[in-house]
C-alpha cells in the first residue's frame, strides 16, 4: 500500500489515501495499504469450475501472478468521498503527519544505499517490473507501537476531522451502508493496523515496517511496497487527488495490481519451498479477519478492499494485451472506473462517460460533490436486490454525479445518473426503485428527470434498523465475469466469445452456485457448459 492516503474523489468509491497527503498502508504484505487479513472469499474460490472456458492452457508464472488472488487484501491509500473516505480508513492516515519521528518535514532526504536487509528484494522488484530506481528510500523498521503510530490516527482526530466523520456516516446510513452510530476513526484505525507488516508513504518517501525480522511474509510485502516505490518514481502517485474522480480510484486500483503481479512473482521465483510453506502459513491467521469482522462495518471493509479485489484483474488485462508498455501507458494515462468494473470495456467507446451536472438544493449547504462511480453503485444496490440485478442496472450506467449537503440539521445525498439508452434508464431506474423501497420510510425518493434517474436520500438517523448488508463478498459477482473473460481470452476464445461466455455463466447461475468450488460435479453443470459452448460458438 502507498503511503498517501488519499481522499477518494465522489462518494461511494475505493477506500484509500493517496490524494490528501495521507499515508497509504498495504493491501499485500507490501501493498499500497494495509491488508486485514488472509485469504477471503471475495476472489473466486481455488479451482471454482466456473470459471473455465474449454479448459484454456495452464497458465505461466507471469499470468499467475497476474491473476485476482484468492483473497481480499485490504488497502490504505486512496481517495474518496469523505464517507468513502472513512470507509476506507483513509481518515487516519492524517495522523501520520503527527508522528515526528516518522516524517520529516520540508523535502524528504534519501539515503546513499538500500538498506542490507532491503538491497537484495529492490535489486529484484526492479528486474521483475523492468524499471530502475532513481534513488534508495528509507525502509525504517519499527516496533510494533511505533508502528501503529504510524498507521492509525490513535485517537487523536481533531473537531474537523470528528464532524467529517460524522457526515461521512450520515452519508453511508442514507445509503443503506450502515445503521446505528458507527465510530468511522475506530473502524480505520483497525483497518489500518490489523494484519499490516508494512507501507510505503509516497509523501514522506518512505516505507514503514512492523518489525525487524526478516520473515518469508515480510520480504513479499517488502517486493509489493517497493513496486510502489517504483511506480511513484516514475509515475508520481502522489498525482492521484488531482486527478479526475473516474481516474483516481483506477490509478490506485492498477497501482495494487501491478504490485500484486511482483508479489506474487517473488513468491513464485524466489521463496523456496519451505519459504513458501511459511509464507502462506503466515496468510492464515485468522485473527486478523476475526478483529475486522467484529469491529468494521462490512461496507466499509468491501470498499476498502475494492482496489484489491478489481486491480488485479485489470492488470492483467493490460498486461496481457502489452506487457509491461500498456500498464505504464495506463499509469500516465489511467481509463475510467468503467473499466476497472468491467474489463471487457478497455479500448471500446462503452467505456466513455457522460459529463452529469447536478447543482445543490437551493438553499442547503453543500459538504461534498463528487462521481460515484459503477462499483460503488452496485455496491449500494446489490445491499439490498439480487446482486445480479444490480450488475445488469450499473452495466448500463453511462455517467453520474452526487452532492452530499445538510439541510435543516439533517445530512442527506442527491444524486443523478444518466444511461445510454431507453432499456438501461429503464433497468437502473426499477432497480434503484426496488432499493428504495426497502429504505426507512419517507428517506428516499427516486425521479426520472428526462434522460437522467435522480435519487435524493437523507439520513434515517441512529434508531432506524439495518435493512440488507454491503459485504465484500457482493464483489464476487463482478470479478467472477471479468476472471471468466480473463480466462477465456487466455484460453483462446476471441473477445467476443469470451464475453459471451463470461455474461452467460453470469446470467445462468446463482451467486451460490458461482461460489461453490465443488459445482462442477453436477450433471446441471456439465449441460449448462456445454449450452454456453455452444450458444458462444466455441
Amino acid at each position: 500500500m502507498t503511503g498517501e492516503q488519499v481522499r477518494w474523489p465522489a462518494p461511494p468509491r475505493d477506500p484509500g489515501a493517496w490524494g490528501d497527503g495521507l499515508p497509504v498502508a498495504p493491501a499485500t504484505p507490501a501493498g499500497l495499504a494495509p491488508r486485514p487479513g488472509p485469504e477471503s472469499a471475495v476472489d473466486p474460490p481455488a479451482g471454482n469450475p466456473w470459471l473455465s472456458f474449454a479448459p484454456p492452457p495452464a497458465p505461466t508464472a507471469d499470468q499467475r501472478a497476474a491473476l485476482p488472488s484468492s483473497g481480499v487484501k485490504a488497502a490504505r491509500e486512496d481517495r474518496a468521498p469523505a464517507w468513502i473516505l472513512a470507509l476506507s480508513g483513509l481518515v487516519i492516515a492524517a495522523m501520520v503527519v503527527g508522528c515526528a519521528y516518522l516524517i520529516t518535514q520540508g523535502k524528504p532526504s534519501y539515503p546513499k544505499a538500500w538498506d542490507d536487509r532491503v538491497a537484495p528484494i529492490a535489486d529484484w522488484v526492479a528486474s521483475a517490473r523492468k524499471l530502475d530506481f532513481d534513488h534508495p528510500v528509507r525502509v525504517d523498521f519499527l516496533s510494533p507501537a511505533q508502528y501503529r503510530a504510524a498507521a492509525t490516527s490513535d485517537g487523536s482526530a481533531g473537531d474537523e476531522s470528528a464532524t467529517d466523520n460524522k457526515d461521512s456516516v450520515a452519508e453511508m446510513r442514507a445509503l443503506g451502508l450502515v445503521s446505528g452510530d458507527v465510530d468511522l476513526s475506530a473502524a480505520s484505525d483497525t483497518l489500518s493496523d490489523t494484519g499490516t507488516l508494512a507501507y510505503y508513504d509516497q509523501n514522506a518517501k518512505r516505507i514503514f515496517v512492523r518489525g525487524t525480522t526478516m520473515t518469508p511474509d515480510l520480504r513479499v510485502t517488502l517486493a509489493h511496497e517497493l513496486t510502489h516505490v517504483l511506480q511513484d518514481q516514475h509515475f508520481d502517485l502522489t498525482r492521484l487527488s488531482k486527478l479526475p474522480d473516474e481516474q483516481a480510484s483506477v490509478l490506485r486500483s492498477i497501482a495494487e495490481g501491478d504490485a500484486d503481479r511482483i508479489e506474487r512473482r517473488y513468491v513464485d521465483d524466489v521463496l523456496s519451498d519451505s519459504e513458501r510453506k511459511a509464507y502462506e502459513k503466515a496468510q492464515q491467521n485468522s485473527d486478523a479477519v476475526d478483529e475486522i469482522d467484529s469491529k468494521v462495518p462490512p461496507s466499509m471493509t468491501a470498499f476498502f478492499a475494492a482496489p484489491y479485489i478489481f486491480g488485479p484483474t485489470l492488470v492483467d488485462f493490460l498486461y496481457h494485451s502489452g506487457q509491461e508498455e500498456r500498464l505504464d501507458e495506463a499509469f500516465e494515462d489511467p481509463p475510467p472506473e468503467t473499466v476497472l468494473f468491467d474489463p471487457r470495456l478497455l479500448d471500446t467507446p462503452d467505456a466513455d462517460l457522460q459529463k452529469v451536472t447536478l447543482a445543490t438544493p437551493s438553499g442547503a449547504e453543500e459538504i461534498r460533490s463528487g462521481y460515484f462511480g459503477p462499483i460503488a453503485w452496485y455496491l449500494v444496490l446489490a445491499s439490498r436486490l439480487d446482486p445480479k440485478v444490480a450488475l445488469q442496472a450499473v452495466d448500463g450506467l453511462d455517467g453520474d454525479r452526487y452532492v452530499t449537503f445538510r439541510e435543516q440539521d439533517k445530512v442527506c445525498v442527491k444524486a443523478r445518473v444518466v444511461a445510454g439508452s431507453v432499456r438501461d434508464r429503464t433497468e437502473f431506474r426499477k432497480a434503484l426503485q426496488a432499493w428504495s423501497a426497502k429504505a426507512p420510510a419517507g428517506t428516499v425518493t427516486v425521479a426520472e428527470d428526462g434522460e437522467s434517474t435522480d435519487l435524493r436520500a437523507c439520513d434515517p438517523g441512529t434508531d432506524a434498523k439495518p435493512v440488507g448488508e454491503a459485504s465484500i463478498d457482493l464483489l464476487a459477482v463482478p470479478v467472477v465475469r471479468s476472471t471468466i473473460f480473463l480466462s477465456a481470452s487466455h484460453g483462446g476464445a476471441s473477445t467476443e466469445q469470451a464475453s459471451c461466455f463470461a455474461q452467460g455463466v453470469i446470467d445462468e447461475f446463482t451467486v451460490a452456485q458461482l461460489n461453490d468450488p465443488n459445482g462442477g460435479s453436477s450433471p446441471e453443470f456439465t449441460a449448462a457448459m456445454d449450452d454456453l459452448r455452444a450458444r458462444c460458438g466455441s
